[in-house]
């Protein structure tokens, strides 16, 4: 159904409310690096998730379009937040060794939120309606802001020896943000990593449209059947993160973050052998949900290692410009995929879109 107070316009108008977030989210990402430097993981994490609760409060409450655009904007700029802050929770707490399995697990509950929210959220929009179901949203996530405060209170996170003296000195911090942000951009193994991570969800960005399409006009599924196959994604990166979590402790995390990138191409190889047999999209939707999980697990984990390595500052500032290439393919994955399939065919789209994974993997293999 159209957006709500939307009379015309409205697939715009759809378009413009779904690319709201990403596009905030990639705005904020660097602000939410800086903040999260100049206060702590800790208190970046807790606080976007209230704004997270307070966000969806307003779905429920909303009368008007751009009410809900505003909205979906400010779940952006969280999740932005959420990211750096969580994220740089974990590489502060855990050793190079151990990144992976806890990289693994919060990326295991990510895809665990993806694959049940739409599933949850569904059902009971149908039986409470719009209002009750988002006004409950809100409450378990402030709920979980809460459940984080108090847990962080009880038991506050033990954080490296090498990341306090990284983080001791206020002179120190200021130096640290004002030269990290050109470290970052001028160091290759950073740049080579943020690139996997723009492929990787550009290939998504284009894919997670254009299947609908596909599955609707060349094989004539229902509506609910593209749902169940859709989810054949999330199920194998709730798969696939944790294993590569813990199988990048114990291996070359450059070669898992390469094995992601010719397994996303892989997939849009796939793609374009749909008319092979049904089985052939259901494993280009399988092997991409694989490589989005093992790129994701093994990349967070690897971008410590590698600010470790360089000494390049604050964690949280490599966490935001990974969730800006992140956002920026979910853009341009969609923009210049779909434009290529409109000229020349879905194939054409998504497997151009495929090759950039394909380039990239030996230069990510390379690094050391």
């Amino acid at each position: 159904p159209p957006p709500l107070g939307v009379t015309s316009n409205s697939e715009v108008a759809l378009g413009l409310f779904f690319a709201s977030k990403d596009i905030c989210q990639m705005s904020f990402a660097p602000i939410a690096g800086i903040l999260t430097s100049k206060t702590s993981p800790n208190t970046a994490l807790i606080s976007s998730t209230l704004g997270l609760g307070l966000a969806t409060f307003v779905f429920a409450e909303a009368t008007t379009f751009w009410q809900l655009l505003a909205a979906r904007g400010a779940q952006g700029i969280a999740s932005a937040a959420v990211m750096c802050g969580g994220m740089s929770l974990i590489a502060e707490t855990h050793p190079s060794d151990g990144r992976g399995v806890a990289m693994g697990l919060a990326q295991t509950g990510l895809a665990l939120g993806l694959l049940m929210g739409p599933l949850i959220g569904g059902l009971l929009f149908e039986r409470l309606g719009r209002k009750q179901t988002f006004r409950l949203a809100a409450g378990i996530v402030l709920a979980n802001a809460v459940a984080m405060l108090v847990l962080m209170g009880l038991a506050p996170p033990e954080r490296l020896a090498a990341t306090e003296e990284k983080g001791s000195g206020s002179n120190k911090v200021k130096a640290s943000l004002g030269t990290s942000s050109r470290r970052l951009l001028t160091n290759n193994s950073i740049l080579a990593v943020t690139a996997s991570t723009f492929a990787i969800h550009a290939v998504v960005g284009v894919i997670k449209p254009i299947s609908q399409v596909i599955l609707d006009r060349e094989f004539g599924i229902t509506m609910v059947k593209r749902s169940f196959i859709i989810s054949i994604a999330t199920v194998a990166y709730f798969i696939s993160a944790p294993i590569s979590g813990y199988l990048s402790d114990h291996m070359s995390k450059c070669h898992l973050v390469a094995l992601s990138l010719l397994l996303m191409s892989a997939s849009s190889a796939l793609f374009a052998l749909r008319r092979l047999g049904l089985w052939a999209f259901y494993s280009c939707v399988g092997l991409l949900g694989v490589a989005l999980g093992v790129q994701k697990s093994s990349s967070q984990s690897l971008l410590a290692d590698l600010v470790d390595k360089y000494e390049l500052g604050e964690y949280s500032m490599v966490y935001a410009l990974s969730d800006v290439a992140d956002s920026l393919g979910l853009i341009f994955g969609p923009i210049v995929g779909l434009y290529l399939s409109q000229v020349f065919g879905p194939s054409v789209g998504v497997t151009a879109i495929g090759s950039l994974c394909l380039v990239l993997a030996p230069v990510v293999a390379k690094l050391h």
